[in-house]
């Protein structure tokens, strides 16, 4: 028997095998991983608006909106009681009040601008801790309940009606704001 001329059919044979099953075992793998995995998907929007804190929030902004709407037109009301007197003055004393009524203008508007300004700071500000929070919250709920993945809703085509969270989240979340809100209340009072 020669070396070179027959050649075993073992390693020709096994090599489409060993292919199929190095390529096959890491997804049979994967597909137990999947499979085992625990994932959720929460409806980040929907917590959002429904967060007690939010709503609070959003009315102590509205507040304090209105608040400033109100200094606004009393400024505006002081310069049109100005407009006024003015046409009731001698050609001097017109020129003298017209300054008094252009920087009365110059200081509405910078009022204005540093008003909305303010005011969108602490809208995002506030905004900005209340996702904070949620993120925090789901985070420690998956934690907690053996979850391996938490997706926003945004981001899925479609879901299982199970795998929504949304509600334990918000549940959560009011539970905590409430309980917060009562022991600062109770501060207050004592």
């Amino acid at each position: 028997m020669r070396h070179g001329g027959n050649k075993s059919k073992w390693p020709f044979f096994a090599l489409p095998w060993c292919v199929l099953l190095s390529v096959a075992a890491p997804c049979f793998a994967a597909d137990q991983t999947a499979s085992a995995s625990r994932i959720g998907v929460v409806n980040v929007d929907l917590v959002f608006r429904e967060y007690d804190r939010t709503k609070s929030s959003e009315a102590k902004l509205e507040e304090l909106s209105n608040a400033k709407q109100t200094e606004r037109e009393k400024r505006v009301s002081e310069i049109r009681g100005m407009k006024e007197e003015l046409l009731l003055l001698n050609q001097e004393s017109r020129s003298e009040r017209q300054q008094a009524i252009d920087e009365k203008m110059k200081d509405l508007a910078e009022f204005d601008r540093d008003t909305k300004d303010k005011l969108f700071k602490q809208r995002e500000d506030l905004f900005k801790e209340i996702l904070d929070e949620i993120e925090a919250v789901v985070t420690a709920y998956a934690k907690d309940k053996g979850f391996d993945l938490i997706l926003s809703e945004r981001a899925m085509l479609y879901r299982m009606d199970a795998m929504d969270l949304t509600d334990e989240v918000l549940k959560t979340l009011n539970d905590r704001y409430r309980q917060e809100d009562r022991k600062a209340e109770g501060r207050k009072r004592g």
